[in-house]
């Protein structure tokens, strides 16, 4: 996943700074189950993506928008044909939240055809900097929320 553009906004609360990240990321690509301390805005611009969050299953064409509540366990799946994505949250800085994007992006493709890192040097490097960021990660590329999961199933 490469970061198209990055914008911290001078607005401080209590949760950090406002940041705003521009993505393109290749069809398939997911990174790993991770959850935010403040609630997470996934706004689609082009292309088509699947959001897990919680037991929620949501899949947003371009222009649609998705907030992942703070704290809640989410990952995501990039549609065919790939896609541009617009994340904003609240951060310690935009530098930090850049390098937690960047971070859980070196991923391989595993024997079963899903999104693996690289290494276990990798799964630690992506770990440590998502909790400089703030961010907590629960489980590597391709693992869903158990809620989701579930729904997943019963779709």
């Amino acid at each position: 996943m490469r970061t198209d553009s990055l914008l911290e906004v001078a607005a401080v609360s209590r949760r950090g700074r406002v940041v705003t990240a521009e993505q393109t990321a290749a069809s398939g690509f997911m990174p790993p189950l991770h959850a935010h301390a403040a609630d997470e805005a996934i706004h689609l611009v082009e292309g088509r993506l699947t959001v897990f969050a919680g037991a929620d299953v949501v899949t947003l064409e371009a222009g649609e928008t998705f907030v992942v509540a703070e704290r809640v366990a989410h990952t995501f799946r990039v549609g065919p044909s790939g896609a541009r994505i617009v994340f904003s949250t609240f951060a310690a800085s935009a530098s930090r939240y850049d390098d937690f994007l960047r971070a859980t992006g070196p991923v391989t493709v595993g024997p079963s055809g899903s999104a693996v890192w690289a290494g276990v040097e990798d799964a630690r490097a992506a770990v440590a900097v998502a909790a400089a960021a703030n961010v907590s990660v629960y489980g590597p590329p391709g693992t869903l929320p158990a809620g989701a999961e579930t729904a997943a199933r019963a779709a």
